[in-house]
């Protein structure tokens, strides 16, 4: 069985739209090259590709009870010379501050989040890369034992 999604992309001027869901979240997007008011069409692309990934891994996280001081993800999209421009290729490069959380169990979140879970990632015919950086000492955390292996928990963003 599939899920139906809908939103309503609406011209406001130039170069200018905003998109509205049926909840009233909207989005500004915009394709002007002065003054720009919102991101274009592919930087919103990249963005809820990282996004995606990083709303499981973040999950994956509070499963293992570790405290989040910073996370980030910095992405870059390698695009097609001839139109339509499509990505070809997406690498993200993903940044924590957590605590406790050691280098073999980030790259295996972020490997689910990115390959496995992010249905924006999945909707994308570009080979998506990624790799993992830890901004703090690495270890076990001060309330998990060396042997404590939760399974990740995924959202299906």
């Amino acid at each position: 069985m599939s899920k139906t999604m809908t939103t309503t992309v609406h011209h406001l001027v130039g170069k200018r739209f905003v998109g509205i869901t049926p909840d009233q979240q909207r989005v500004m997007m915009d394709g002007e090259t002065t003054a720009p008011t919102g991101m274009g069409p592919m930087q919103l692309l990249l963005n809820a590709v990282g996004a995606c990934a990083a709303l499981d891994i973040v999950g994956m996280l509070a499963k293992r009870k570790l405290e989040i001081r910073g996370y980030r993800i910095e992405l870059t999209g390698h695009r097609l010379e001839e139109t339509p421009r499509a990505y070809h290729k997406v690498v993200a490069r993903h940044i924590f501050d957590v605590p406790g959380l050691d280098e073999r169990t980030a790259t295996r979140f972020v490997g689910l989040g990115m390959t496995k879970y992010c249905s924006v990632a999945a909707s994308l015919k570009a080979e998506i890369d990624y790799e993992v950086v830890l901004e703090h000492e690495a270890g076990p955390a001060p309330d998990q034992g060396p042997g404590h292996d939760a399974e990740p928990a995924a959202a299906g963003t």
